[in-house]
Formats: structure tokens, sequence, C-alpha cells
């Protein structure tokens, strides 16, 4: 996991009420990151917040960059300390899914060559070299995208710092 960046906001009230407010302002935001997903705020009654994706069936779909932070208290004041990170590790299933199509690819061409060139097999060997370069390009532009996606993920959590601190006004 590549922490990309990280920061705090102070909170102009108590861990406690904090994480309440926090509870109250989740569910998905209005922002999107690359490739138009869609982001969820979460947080737990711990205090730690989640930035990320809703779940989905889709794994194909999940962000590499989500940002995670703690509601904290110090020297009598609470704050929000953030970090954003991108996880190489949660495009596994799409590299599963690219390796996939690729071997899509290299059967229709081996049995279009075996078949003799037979054009049946033609629709087979397009539709596996489309996929295989459709997430091929996917996944290199997520990766190029990861320092806007993370800014995009800091303002949702600003937003909702905000919020939280013009509770009462």
């Amino acid at each position: 996991m590549k922490i990309i960046n990280h920061g705090k906001y102070e909170i102009l009230t108590t861990r406690v009420d904090a994480i309440n407010k926090f509870m109250q302002l989740q569910g998905v935001c209005r922002g999107e990151i690359s490739g138009q997903n869609a982001i969820e705020f979460y947080c737990q009654k711990n205090g730690k917040i989640t930035i990320t994706n809703p779940p989905t069936r889709r794994a194909e779909n999940d962000n590499s960059t989500n940002l995670f932070a703690e509601i904290l208290e110090e020297d009598g004041k609470t704050y929000v300390s953030y970090y954003t990170a991108f996880s190489k590790s949660s495009n596994v299933l799409k590299i599963i899914l690219l390796v996939t199509y690729l071997l899509i690819a290299i059967f229709a061409v081996a049995v279009t060559i075996i078949g003799r060139g037979e054009t049946y097999y033609l629709p087979i060997l397009v539709l596996g070299l489309a996929l295989f370069g459709t997430k091929l390009f996917a996944g290199a532009k997520e990766e190029k995208n990861f320092p806007k996606d993370s800014e995009i993920l800091i303002n949702e959590l600003e937003k909702r710092v905000e919020a939280v601190n013009l509770w009462d006004k």
C-alpha cells in the first residue's frame, strides 16, 4: 500500500459527539473518482472513518485509492487524522480478469490458426482482444489518476468536517 497524502483537521466538538455526527453523515457521496466510480463515506462507532467505493458484486469496479481516518483527542482538542493510499493488492481480481481475457484472445488465435482461417472464430478473437485491451487501458488509467482521486477523497472528508463544525449554527 502506497500512502499518497496525510494530514489532520480540527473538529470543534468532543470525540463522542463528532463520531455521532459523522455516523449521521454516512452514505454515498456526490463526487466520483476516476472511471466514474461512486464513493461512500463510512464512520464506525470506534471513530474509524473510511471513504471508498460502495460494495458491489462486480469487484472489477473496486477503487484502488481509498481514504482512511480516525477521530482522535489530543491536548483537549479533537482531530480527524487521515491518510489516502493506493493499493495494488486490490487489483488482484482485476489482474486475474485481465489474464483470463488474454487467454481467451490467445485461444481464439490458436483456434483460428488450427481452423485454417475459418471466419466463425474471428468474433472470439476480436472479443478477447477487445476485453484485454479495455481492462489493460482501465488499469493503467486508474494508476495514473491516483493523485487526483486522492484529492477528491480528501475534499469529501473536508466537507464532512465542515458540516460537523457548523452543525449547531
